[in-house]
């Protein structure tokens, strides 16, 4: 046992936990273990029964209930946190942790279960901000620079109306920083903060021996692709790549386009049959086609200026390859010692594409780099055993305040 008594963990996320995201790789990661040591419940914002994660894991009570967006806010936002308080009821938890950033949640549960139950919630990114390339001390002129960028009214009225609450709600010690990267950012703009790190590890095995005699594919691209993610830059990537080896490359790409400038991008990667490259589209993968892809892949190319701590970067290393990323701040907080991952000067397509090129070349010899920075940052024993004395801790935490 890793906890002194056995506790009852509730947790809140916004799909079915056997849905491919990255806000829940963590938690599915660890949930056999987890499901073992302390008594778990999970309520995901859905219609749709978990039947997979049900068979799955048979110590944990699953709940499900609809929800619905209007942008980014939730629509009847008053009585979706009366349905969830009658399930917290029925569970009865030490502790409600809650693995999504929707800002209406974060306040209204803080509000609604003050004084009565722990209560944390788990940022894998400040949704106020994206991920700036180049932090100032400044939370509020970050936010003007964000707002002041032609984003989509739905997000630029969310983050106008909720973004004053988060100074305050940072320092309430409700939040948890998932990454090395969210914790450089809540120390950047909030030094007085005292708010709970989470460990950081990969949340996925390594699969394979690092050798692989024949590529089906030389390069790799895989994202949820709103914009931001990289996939504005590919075309001119892969044609200097092309050019620089002397002949038609071969890619594959996953994953779902959610924008409609990402939409257009990918339509003209898949239909742009040209001397340069071909573009083989699977889609958003289930774990089978995924696991295919990567085995067969020579190199993942990945330039996002947009992430934290991407899962899916994560997942290439665990198949034995090397990735090629800009130089950002998720690079430096998170992969800067890891010898399989080099990272070019931003928006530098010509450097990009020569550093693609090398590691396809050293891919053999780079595997074993990859594998074994998976295998050092954790396996689902540990990330359970992590994550619990950290519940554990923030339940006393809040306890010793009750007193």
């Amino acid at each position: 046992m890793y906890m002194s008594m056995k506790r009852k963990l509730l947790f809140i996320n916004l799909g079915k936990l056997s849905n491919n995201s990255g806000h829940t790789s963590r938690l599915r990661y660890g949930l056999e273990v987890l499901g073992k040591n302390a008594d778990v419940s999970i309520l995901s914002l859905t219609g749709e029964v978990d039947q997979i994660s049900i068979e799955r894991y048979s110590k944990v009570q699953f709940y499900n209930l609809p929800i619905e967006f209007r942008g980014w806010s939730v629509v009847d936002l008053d009585h979706l946190l009366g349905q969830i308080h009658e399930k917290i009821n029925l569970c009865n938890p030490d502790i409600v942790i809650l693995c999504i950033e929707i800002w209406d949640l974060i306040v209204g549960l803080q509000k609604e279960l003050a004084g009565k139950i722990a209560f944390c919630a788990v940022c894998h990114a400040v949704p106020f901000l994206g991920s700036p390339l180049h932090p100032t001390k400044s939370f509020e002129s970050e936010v003007k620079k964000v707002l002041s960028e032609r984003v989509a009214e739905y997000r630029r009225n969310y983050i106008f109306e909720h973004y004053k609450e988060f100074p305050e709600v940072i320092n309430s010690n409700i939040l948890i920083a998932n990454n090395a990267t969210v914790s450089y950012y809540f120390k950047n703009y909030f030094p007085k903060s005292t708010f709970w790190e989470q460990r950081p590890h990969v949340t996925i095995d390594s699969h394979q021996d690092y050798m692989i005699l024949k590529s089906e594919y030389d390069f790799c691209y895989m994202a949820r692709m709103e914009k931001g993610k990289g996939l504005e830059y590919l075309d001119q990537i892969l044609i200097e790549i092309s050019t620089r080896l002397g002949r038609k490359i071969k890619v594959a790409i996953m994953g779902r386009a959610d924008d409609k400038y990402s939409k257009c991008k990918l339509r003209h990667l898949i239909q742009a049959a040209n001397e340069f490259y071909s573009v083989t589209f699977f889609g958003w993968t289930d774990d089978k086609t995924k696991a295919y892809v990567l085995r067969k892949s020579g190199c993942f190319i990945y330039p996002s200026i947009y992430d934290n701590f991407p899962t899916v970067v994560n997942e290439a290393l665990a198949y034995g390859l090397p990735v090629v990323l800009w130089d950002t701040i998720f690079y430096r907080a998170n992969y800067r010692d890891v010898k399989s991952i080099s990272a070019t000067p931003l928006f530098n397509i010509k450097t990009f594409a020569s550093m693609a090129v090398d590691l396809l070349k050293r891919r053999a010899k780079l595997g074993h780099y990859s594998l074994e920075y998976v295998k050092n940052n954790g396996d689902s024993d540990l990330v359970a055993k992590d994550d619990l004395k950290l519940f554990e801790n923030i339940i006393k935490y809040y306890e010793n305040i009750k007193q």
